[in-house]
């Protein structure tokens, strides 16, 4: 080129390409597409030269084919710039550009590694704490023209490798980018300069990274290596400033003190242990170990100094890494799992093919050899037409999603969906299968692991379908609406709100956010089962509207997308924008399969949280797009869209009262429920539409009385109801059954009729008060909400009353075989049971609440306890309930089993869906005969209308005896026989929280992850019910209340019933809280605990070495325990955690973190605060999170685990709290006793309780002082459960011996908190100041050393004692909680133990200890004598260095020459401890001085010593 060039900088491995002036005119102004030319060429074209076979499969452009005309002798000159053509008769720039293109690189990613995923799982947004700026120093750094900024620039690089390497192994979900190298390579300080040298000449350093030779990345890193070698140390410093002054301050600062943080995290935190008894701590202390060699280089590769005394022994550091082993191995079998799974191929409809294999390098390879970058091109170079014949990986599958090729998209995004599909759905089922041989773990079916792979952050699932669904062919938005449908879980969460809306008992819902346990804290006694929080923070979901701001960091970034993404799959779309994306496809007339997917999604996001919930309430346009697109055309035809379109506003109408108001101001109600205005559907109309359209109008009605019944919850259009009663009379009556099961309709109009009758039992129990209906008006005038009249209940009822006559509905009475012929009917089917079961719970329901608003509240104002009258109904209903068999009553042989027998028959025998229904319909049947027993016993039978009968019939005299107390056998057997079941359900059912969470996935609901669905299945659900039935059962039950004592057979049943009602109350879920209030009510009765205090007499009478109580408690001490206790566990599980930040925010999208930053918001640490409220909810959908249900196997422990810390405690407070542990100790003590009392080997819930949990709780009660242990009663109590539990551990121990001493620790670091060494120090603290020496409290404390104990904690105790100077405060040794022997075997072979002993010797701590006969010195002298006379072949340096400070210790010290005396004559095989006292044989301590005197070594100081001990021995 001529003239004067503006030259630019040089791009380091590019090469030139110079273009001469033809060629130039050729270029400018024109558009060149590849392959062709726009100007008709003179000269003949050669033709084009494909590299690969072609084939018409979608692929990515940078996989090729590549063009490769024949260019001839072409040559590039880089020094003059000229084209060099010799030959060349086919010349054109666009041959040019074909020779000088390449394939794009793509770049190489690691190995999975799934460490890096148990970060993820634990993480709660803390890795982006103090995130300043997303400046990344490589995009400046790469912008240097000079060569020493490109060295500094890839010393940075391979800086950020190394960390993010390290932080996939070590750190708890954080992620390093570039931003968080260390200062170190900022700062210009004299000491830092010669870093990068040393670090590039480092070997470990050079050997991190290998050079690949043909990549561009290997050329410039093998260029800066050679580079930093030649520079000096000035050189460097000065390349160190220029990166400096093109950083900014802020993020200098940014970096620098990120780099502390992480440095001072990693030096100060032993990890975390996973919350709920899950399994992360053994992986996180692994990481922990190895953190200071992984993060070392960023200050100093120099050793520190290292410290005597501080370094931790070989035996040590063997017990902290056996510390939770169980729980370390649970996480590293379930990481191997998971991480198996990426060599998975999967066919089109999602069945896994094969497995691929691994090259050299750990690259993953298919069975030909393709990896996933490379898939396109092995699909172009098929030959047989079938490109997917070899199947695809997840990843593979992920990649194709971003090809430029529609059908591959397509293809790819059919595949996810049918994978993630066939996954949730045998997730369900519980299809796995796991299987082990000598080669290897191998499970091809591992369904679970296949769904978390999918979900979890290897794969990105979520980014790679936000992509697909801007893309602009309709076929893969199709293909990628119905992934996100699948990856969301839709159909199965669906199926488990269905029937739980089917199930009349449910009053409210949950929502689906995936969540995680907060961590236990001191306040709580490390008790786990602390508040459930959402893996995503609500806030880090807002961000549309937002103004991005000036400073750097503030925009927000993809990699943010993804933390949301890889913690919560639903949050993370709605961050990435999904929702103005499907308003958008909403407005643009979709197809009909499309629109019901995008509607199923949006029902899906609703679903998930209030957050989301109110993302769609916000989204512009969308809710009223959806609503008009309902009545825009085809205004009769009824399909799918149709339905999810009424379910999304009734899911968004639940979400929050508010948004429910507004659809009735709007219209939207009225719009979305026009169908029920029309003229109302007969049967005829109902049977002649067919089959697919009495389905679709069945669905449709039922999802539209749903969203009306939802607003009835909330107190709105009940006054509307009256309108539509005379339409809604033809669902009421019972219908022609035979009509029905002829034209196979049935199902369709008993669910109509079913959701009816369920929307009156919501308007029922709006009902006022029948004998307080002027009172109750009046109240409600001032209220906004509506109260329903009592004039519509008779014809209700009278159209019920059918139902309840069931000998006279066909087909039903020959199920219930209450007929005597067959009368020529078939049997129903399992669909049509269903619908049948359906349509009695709610009719039962219904009359229940008909009947407890009759039932008045306050009977005190009534004329001697009487009614005046009662409705006719009433009586009505009960003599239908006795004349149709509903019961078996006493001394009455029946030929046919009662309705209630059937029906719990059919939960016993049959599947899961129709035992459900069946038991929903027994709750009904018993609170129906219990409220007619009640209304009955308050009624005055002179005046009522049974009295005008001279001989009442029988039914008659049923009914005014009580139809329970008549049938009283049958519901005792119903009783046992549920019990059983429960406990066996509750001991079958494993713990569902995985690593402290309700499942290892970020999915939705059933998308947690959790094997068989977890909480999200049917089996839960079931049980969820029985423990309903449960508590229906025992309010009905009689408790006798004559006598205080019972005989064994009640005293069997009583305790049977409260041990259920502890294993039933590990069942209760969040929307089953009154379940459990309603077990507590149960069990903390005055009767209750009367008769179990009983049992406690009787327990200890029966015990040996247990002393009897000399002393009773009196009424009022009942009464103050059940009081208190009652009020203590309701608050302490069933209360809600008030939020810390106020809901005010009602638009989330508007809120903003910081001034101007829009950065993820950090999930702080959430504490048990002790001062939570239950609040009124404004939702009918429950949040899992801010509540702590389901409970934890050791609950009942918390009465006497939990206390203040707090400074501003008020007197009346620590009085309760006092008042509370003593109740709770009663307690403890009476279910201890139940399983004496148990006539058969059932599950009981406080024998799974592990005894270390126990055993902590005592000791947690010492920590408020002796004020319990000064109670005599309470430390009666107290001293009996150490010697329970001291039996225990004996017992354990027996068994040991015969396993040859293999030692079963209490893991109390382990089990309960890795900080438990400070709960140590601070108890031993308590005993030094408060304990007198009390020999029950030195018991409590003198069991963390015993054998059974880990070594850190033995060693922590010891310490704490000796350094107290209360040794000699612990009781003797054969006074201890257990065995003396459990103290003293094995022998101690701990170096930090044997030293502390010697240490407390020679420091005088043991003096007292003694001559007091101290257990401290007991074991000092048997671990002593034990390991210095009878150790062989090894520790024999720390042995020698024991003797030798002994020595020292007597020759300065002569007053220790009775202590060193009996260490010399000590015998071990001691079976008493009047043996330990008796001298050794005059051999034996030859023997021993001979010892003395080899490890003396000549030394004549210690020999004079030895020879002073000689003579006093053997005189």
């Amino acid at each position: 080129m001529e003239g004067t060039e503006n030259r630019k900088s040089k791009i380091l491995g590019a090469t030139p390409l110079h273009v001469s002036e033809e060629g130039a005119a050729l270029l400018v102004g024109a558009i060149v597409e590849k392959g062709f030319q726009d100007n008709q060429q003179t000269r003949p074209s050669s033709n084009p030269r494909p590299s690969v076979l072609s084939f018409p499969v979608a692929r990515h452009r940078s996989h090729g084919p590549h063009w490769a005309p024949k260019v001839g002798n072409f040559k590039v000159n880089n020094d003059d710039g000229d084209f060099c053509l010799d030959g060349e008769e086919d010349f054109n720039l666009n041959d040019l550009a074909a020779d000088l293109a390449n394939p794009i690189q793509r770049k190489e990613k690691r190995s999975l590694d799934f460490r890096r995923w148990q970060g993820i799982l634990k993480d709660d947004g803390s890795f982006l704490r103090g995130k300043e700026s997303n400046l990344n120093p490589l995009r400046v750094s790469s912008k240097v023209n000079e060569i020493s900024c490109h060295n500094i620039g890839a010393q940075i690089y391979d800086m950020e490798e190394k960390l993010c390497h390290t932080s996939y192994n070590n750190c708890e979900g954080e992620q390093f980018t570039a931003n968080d190298m260390s200062p170190s390579l900022l700062n210009d300080t004299p000491e830092n300069i010669k870093y990068p040298l040393q670090m590039a000449t480092d070997d470990k350093f050079l050997d991190a990274t290998q050079i690949d030779g043909s990549s561009l990345e290997s050329h410039i890193d093998a260029e800066n290596r050679a580079r930093l070698l030649k520079m000096s140390a000035d050189e460097i410093a000065e390349a160190q400033a220029e990166i400096m002054a093109k950083l900014s301050p802020d993020l200098i600062k940014s970096l620098k003190r990120r780099s502390q943080e992480r440095e001072k995290k990693l030096k100060f935190s032993l990890s975390d242990t996973a919350t709920g008894g899950e399994a992360v701590s053994g992986q996180q202390a692994e990481n922990s170990s190895n953190s200071s060699v992984n993060f070392g280089c960023s200050n100093s590769h120099k050793p520190e100094k290292e410290i005597p005394g501080d370094k931790p022994s070989s035996k040590e550091n063997k017990v902290i890494q056996d510390m939770d082993k169980k729980n370390h191995c649970l996480w590293n079998a379930w990481s191997k799992r998971v991480e198996r799974v990426k060599n998975l191929r999967f066919s089109l409809d999602g069945n896994i093919m094969g497995s691929n294999i691994t090259d050299d390098t750990g690259n993953t390879l298919s069975q030909n050899g393709y990896s996933a970058d490379t898939v396109s091109e092995r699909d172009f170079l098929r030959t047989e037409g079938d490109p997917g014949a070899a199947g695809y990986t997840i990843m593979e599958a992920v990649v194709l999603t971003r090809s430029v090729v529609s059908g591959q998209r397509t293809l790819a995004l059919h595949l996810i969906a049918a994978v993630l599909d066939r996954a949730i759905c045998c997730l369900c089922q519980n299809k796995f299968s796991f299987t082990s041989d000598s080669a290897g773990t191998h499970a091809l079916d591992d369904w679970e692991a296949i769904w978390a792979f999918a979900l979890g952050p290897g794969p990105e699932l979520a980014l790679s379908l936000r992509m697909s669904l801007d893309d602009n062919h309709n076929s893969v938005i199709l293909a990628c609406a119905k992934a996100i449908q699948c990856a969301l879980s839709y159909d199965m969460n669906e199926i488990i709100f269905d029937i739980s809306e089917n199930a009349s008992t449910h009053s409210k819902y949950v929502f689906t956010a995936p969540v995680l346990r907060s961590r236990p804290d001191i306040n709580s006694g490390f008790l786990r089962g602390g508040f459930w929080k959402y893996s995503a923070k609500p806030s880090n979901i807002d961000f549309i509207g937002e103004e991005l701001g000036d400073e750097p960091g503030d925009e927000r970034t993809i990699q943010d997308d993804l933390v949301v993404a890889r913690q919560d799959i639903a949050a993370g779309l709605i961050r990435m924008g999904i929702l103005p994306r499907i308003c958008y496809l909403m407005e643009t007339d979709p197809s009909a399969p499309l629109e019901e997917c995008l509607i199923s999604i949006l029902i899906a996001i609703a679903r998930h949280s209030p957050t989301c919930a109110a993302a769609v309430m916000n989204c512009e346009k969308l809710v009223q797009t959806v609503a008009n697109r309902f009545t825009l055309k085809e205004h009769m035809e009824i399909n799918p869209c149709k339905i999810k379109s009424v379910k999304l506003i009734k899911v968004l109408a639940c979400s929050e009262k508010k948004s429910c108001s507004t659809f009735i101001k709007n219209g939207i109600f009225r719009q979305m429920t026009w169908h029920l205005y029309r003229n109302p559907c007969s049967l005829d109309q109902l049977i002649k539409s067919g089959k697919e359209a009495s389905k679709y109008l069945s669905a449709l009605l039922v999802e539209q009385w749903r969203f009306w019944k939802v607003c009835i919850r909330y107190g709105y259009c009940i006054s509307d109801f009256s309108d539509l009663l005379a339409s809604v009379c033809i669902w009421l009556r019972v219908p022609n059954v035979e009509l029905l099961i002829e034209n196979d309709v049935m199902s369709e109009f008993f669910s109509i009729t079913k959701e009816i009758y369920l929307l009156l039992d919501v308007l029922a129990g709006r009902l006022p008060n029948f004998y307080s209906v002027m009172h109750e008006t009046l109240e409600n005038s001032t209220q906004d909400t509506e109260s329903f009249s009592w004039s519509h209940i008779g014809p209700i009822t009278d159209h019920a009353l059918e139902w309840i006559r069931v000998k006279t509905i066909p087909y039903v009475s020959k199920f219930f075989g209450l007929q005597a012929k067959d009368g020529g009917y078939r049997s129903l089917q399992d669909p049509e049971v269903n619908s049948l079961l359906q349509v009695i719970s709610s009719v039962l329901s219904m009359l229940s609440s008909v009947l407890k608003a009759v039932i008045p509240v306050d009977t005190t104002g009534l004329s001697n306890g009487n009614l005046p009258w009662i409705p006719d109904f009433v009586p009505k209903i009960g003599l239908e309930i006795i004349r149709n068999g509903y019961m078996g009553f006493f001394g009455e042989s029946n030929i046919n089993d009662s309705v209630l027998e059937k029906l719990f028959h059919l939960r016993l025998k049959n599947r899961q869906e129709i035992a459900i229904y069946s038991t929903c319909c027994l709750q009904g049947l018993i609170q129906v005969v219990a409220s007619i027993d009640k209304l009955i016993q308050h009624a005055n039978l002179k005046s009522h209308a049974l009295s005008k009968y001279s001989i009442l019939s029988r039914d008659d005299k049923v009914l005014a005896e009580g139809i329970l107390k008549s049938s009283m056998v049958e519901v005792r057997d119903t009783l046992t026989t549920l019990m059983t079941l429960i406990n066996n359900e509750c001991q079958s059912m494993h713990h569902i929280e995985v690593f402290g969470r309700g499942g290892p996935a970020p999915g939705v609901g059933v998308g947690w992850g959790a094997s068989g669905g977890g909480y999200w299945s049917l089996k839960t659900l079931l049980v969820q019910q029985d423990t309903r039935l449960l508590t229906h059962l025992l309010e009905v039950s009689e408790i006798s209340t004559a006598r205080d004592s019972l005989d064994a057979d009640e005293m069997g049943c009583l305790t049977q019933r409260i041990n259920c009602a502890l294993a039933a109350g590990l069942i209760v879920g969040p929307v089953n809280s009154s379940v459990f209030y309603k077990l507590l009510n149960f069990m903390f009765q005055v009767p209750v605990l009367k008769h179990l205090d009983f049992s406690i007499r009787q327990f200890l009478c029966l015990r040996k070495g247990f002393k009897p109580l000399g002393w009773n408690y009196e009424e009022q001490d009942y009464l103050l325990f059940a009081n208190v206790l009652a009020a203590h566990f309701k608050n302490r599980w069933l209360g809600v955690k008030n939020k810390l930040k106020a809901k005010k925010e009602t638009n989330h999208f508007s809120h903003k973190t910081k001034k101007g930053g829009h950065c993820l918001e950090t999930i702080h640490e959430d504490v048990d605060l002790p001062n939570m409220i239950i609040q009124e909810s404004t939702s009918l959908i429950m949040e899992w999170a801010y509540q702590r249900l389901h409970l934890p196997a050791h609950w009942f422990l918390s009465a006497i685990s939990t206390f203040n810390l707090e400074k501003n405690t008020s007197p009346n407070a620590s009085s309760n709290s006092i008042e509370v542990t003593k109740g709770g100790l009663f307690f403890l003590l009476c279910i201890e006793a139940i399983p004496t009392f148990s006539t058969s080997e059932a599950f009981s819930p406080v024998k799974s309780v592990p005894v270390v949990w126990k055993l902590h709780a005592l000791s947690v009660v010492l920590l408020f002082g002796m004020n319990v242990l000064e109670d005599e009663k309470s430390r009666d109590i107290y001293e009996s459960l150490q010697k329970v539990y001291g039996e225990i551990l004996d017992e354990k121990f027996v068994s040991n011996l015969s396993d040859n001493l293999v030692v079963n620790p209490l893991k109390f670091e382990s089990d309960i908190h890795e900080n438990y060494s400070t709960f140590i120090e601070t108890l031993v603290g308590q005993f030094a100041a408060e304990s007198y020496g009390d020999i029950i409290f030195g018991r409590q404390v003198a069991i963390y050393l015993n054998r059974s104990v880990e070594t850190s904690v033995r060693h922590t105790t010891w310490n704490a004692l000796s350094n107290a100077r209360v040794l000699e405060l612990l009781p003797p040794l054969d006074q201890c909680l257990t065995k003396y022997e459990s103290y003293l075997e094995p022998v101690e072979d701990d170096e930090r133990i044997l030293e502390a002993y010697v240490k407390s010797w020679v420091s005088g701590a043991l003096d007292k200890a003694a001559t007091r006969n101290s257990a401290a010195f007991s074991l000092v002298l048997h671990h002593l004598s034990c390991f210095i006379f009878q150790l062989s072949g090894h520790m024999l340096s720390l042995r020698n260095k024991l003797v030798k400070f002994l020595l020292r210790d007597y020759s300065r010290k002569q007053q220790h020459e009775g202590m060193l005396v009996k260490l010399i004559q000590y015998k071990k095989h001691a079976m008493t401890m009047s043996d330990l006292d008796s001298p050794l044989s005059i051999s034996g301590i030859e023997k021993r001085l001979q010892l003395l005197k080899e490890i003396c070594q000549g030394a004549s100081s210690l020999m004079v010593v030895v020879e002073k001990l000689e003579s006093c021995l053997l005189r």
